[in-house]
């Protein structure tokens, strides 16, 4: 079975969302969660080279992961081959380089421990009238294709939502023009009877638009943090330990 949502459909969707810090640092990632040393910019303090280009020795592998929507460039060490850098003494640039290296890891790391503590509870929509079906498209009486009162469509196999997502893709620009819920959901069904050859069948618990258009917005999640989890957490002290590191340097 696949599920294919609407440019506009989100509300639900997110309802079953997961955790945020899912593509952040982890919590033994050694890389990401290692302290920087101390070092200070004015004098001779040395700084452990985790993310300076200027330390890299052998056994240096280099990554780009994605974090706040920055694109960011990290060298991965051999720890065995590290060597203490003066932080005072790179060029401007890679200074900057290395701290701004330093405070993402930071924040990543801040924000995959909060997220270890947070309990996202969802309201239960599964009577919501948006949820109902709006309409199937059938093919010699098999229903092949449902589509909600949001525009959503599941196909009875994954192969039949193959063919009608590339077809739904190919008309996304068109598509944004229309307004969300049953509007969509008719211009989709349409659709998708015209390249199967299939019929639509409305259902007895279609919306109109009017009615889709009245319904007060989707609540978001409740989101409740333990706090005091966190700061137990052995991750916590490390955050802080490199956030002083971070100051100094």
């Amino acid at each position: 079975m696949t599920t294919i949502v609407s440019t506009s459909y989100y509300n639900a969707a997110t309802r079953h969302a997961g955790s945020a810090g899912a593509s952040l640092a982890k919590a033994d990632d050694p890389y990401a969660v290692a302290d920087q040393g101390s070092g200070n910019r004015a004098g001779k303090a040395s700084a452990t080279a985790d993310g300076a280009q200027a330390a890299a020795d052998g056994g240096a592998s280099t990554v780009t992961f994605s974090f706040m929507g920055k694109v960011v460039n990290a060298i991965v060490l051999d720890r065995a081959n590290l060597k203490a850098i003066n932080v005072a003494e790179l060029p401007e640039d890679q200074y900057q380089q290395f701290m701004e290296g330093s405070r993402l890891r930071i924040e990543a790391n801040r924000t995959y421990l909060e997220n270890q503590y947070t309990e996202r509870s969802y309201p239960d929509y599964s009577n919501d009238p948006r949820m109902k079906t709006y309409a199937t498209v059938t093919i010699a009486g098999r229903v092949v294709a449902t589509i909600d009162n949001q525009g959503v469509v599941t196909t009875a196999s994954d192969a039949m939502g193959e063919r009608i997502n590339k077809l739904l893709a190919a008309g996304l620009p068109n598509e944004a023009s229309i307004p969300g819920g049953p509007a969509s959901a008719q211009d989709r069904a349409e659709k998708i009877a015209e390249l199967l050859g299939g019929r639509i069948v409305k259902a007895s618990t279609a919306m109109t638009q009017r009615q889709y258009n009245a319904m007060p917005p989707f609540e978001g999640p409740t989101i409740t943090i333990d706090y005091e989890g966190m700061k137990n957490d052995p991750l916590s002290a490390q955050i802080d330990r490199m956030a002083e590191n971070y100051a100094q340097t």
